[in-house]
């Protein structure tokens, strides 16, 4: 059974580089027509896929499986990307002289609408 689990990731792996390769990296930038962030793009695909599985009347085929799967993958190759993105800017973030970062934030607690107040 590993042997069977380690070609299939074989082939999810291939299937992916072969895609990033023809389409260029586009799944992790902004579209050219649409101005879509990557991670709510790899979202719509993976929700369209899932929906697909979900509708099919007949059996779901190989290739339904592996692009779900693939779209995963990318989402979390995504995440970590952003992930480290934002540790790197956390870390080099700059500190005032009120010792309040550029991640800080008040909170208007006059606010009617919440009760609890919202950030300013």
């Amino acid at each position: 059974m590993q042997d069977k689990i380690r070609k299939k990731c074989d082939e999810i792996r291939d299937l992916l580089l072969e895609k990033n390769s023809s389409y260029g990296n586009s799944v992790f930038e902004r579209g050219v027509l649409f101005d879509v962030d990557p991670l709510y793009a790899i979202q719509a695909r993976i929700n369209d896929k899932l929906n697909r599985i979900k509708n099919k009347t007949t059996y779901i085929s190989e290739n339904d499986l592996m692009d779900v799967t693939g779209y995963f993958i990318l989402l979390q190759v995504l995440r970590e990307d952003m992930d480290k993105k934002l540790e790197k800017s956390i870390k080099s973030a700059e500190v005032d002289e009120d010792r309040e970062t550029v991640f800080s934030y008040t909170w208007n607690l006059d606010s009617k609408d919440e009760e609890e107040g919202t950030p300013v």
